[in-house]
């Protein structure tokens, strides 16, 4: 989910609730707050509890929470961590990325991984995301993080399928999920189990609808779509569409900036958008 904001760049909650909202009431099975998508780089630690608090108290159990808290501080993701434990009301878990800019060995991330899994101890997603992390998690190193108990599943998004392929085969018995929109049809018919989706914060229901039912009409259909929602860095694209549509306001926090007049034109938002959603 995208964290609105408004002119100010404060949280914008009143909105934050309407998109929870909206999401639960069209068919998702959890909500990913706080990612990338969330700009959870640009969020200070007091604005993180608020989230999270808030999160908790509005969703009321109606499905579960995934909360992110990657970063490249230990001590700070561990602070963190600890906090959505005190605040655990169950039905949650947390997405913790390959730390960006320190560029660890694999040993040294499977060593970080169990470290944060096993002083945690909530169900945790481990997140592979080279283009921003700056390492790749190879598949042997996932299989050895996967074996921690506490950890559930990955989320693949290094776009290359092979990996993804031989992840899924040496890890049977734990969820991988799809990083990337563009990929989600392919990555379901080598064993995903779903996707972490930037374009279901607009398109819900026909991302549900290619996972269950692995519908390649439906996804050839959104193609263009995620194209679009991915020609500037996230989540500058989807904010600009979601504001299109009414449920949020473009604005992002520094150092990104808002989408481009030339992506804006190049990709067509102004029509591609305009009847998209149904809300």
């Amino acid at each position: 989910m995208v964290t609105p904001l408004t002119k100010d760049l404060e949280i914008d909650f009143k909105t934050f609730q309407k998109n929870i909202d909206w999401q639960i009431l069209n068919g998702v099975s959890a909500l990913c707050i706080m990612g990338t998508t969330g700009e959870a780089s640009t969020l200070s630690f007091d604005e993180k509890v608020s989230i999270i608090k808030f999160a908790i108290n509005h969703v009321k159990h109606r499905v579960p929470i995934i909360f992110g808290i990657g970063g490249n501080n230990p001590t700070e993701i561990l602070k963190l961590g600890n906090t959505i434990k005190e605040h655990n009301i169950g039905n949650i878990g947390v997405l913790l990325s390959t730390p960006y800019y320190n560029k660890c060995t694999q040993d040294a991330a499977i060593k970080h991984f169990h470290d944060m899994a096993n002083q945690i101890k909530l169900p945790m997603i481990i997140y592979n995301i080279p283009g921003r992390a700056g390492m790749n998690l190879l598949p042997p190193t996932a299989l050895k993080i996967l074996n921690n108990p506490f950890v559930v599943g990955i989320k693949e998004s290094s776009g290359n399928i092979a990996q993804i392929t031989e992840i899924v085969r040496l890890c049977p018995d734990k969820a991988v999920y799809c990083g990337d929109d563009g990929l989600s049809l392919p990555c379901y018919s080598i064993g995903c189990r779903g996707i972490i989706s930037v374009a279901s914060n607009i398109k819900p229901q026909e991302t549900i609808a290619i996972y269950n039912n692995r519908d390649t009409k439906l996804f050839l259909e959104q193609t263009q779509i995620y194209d679009a929602l991915f020609c500037e860095v996230n989540p500058s694209p989807i904010k600009y569409a979601m504001s299109l549509l009414g449920m949020c306001k473009p604005y992002v926090r520094p150092p990104l900036t808002m989408l481009s007049k030339s992506a804006i034109i190049q990709y067509g938002f102004r029509k591609l958008f305009s009847s998209t959603c149904n809300q």
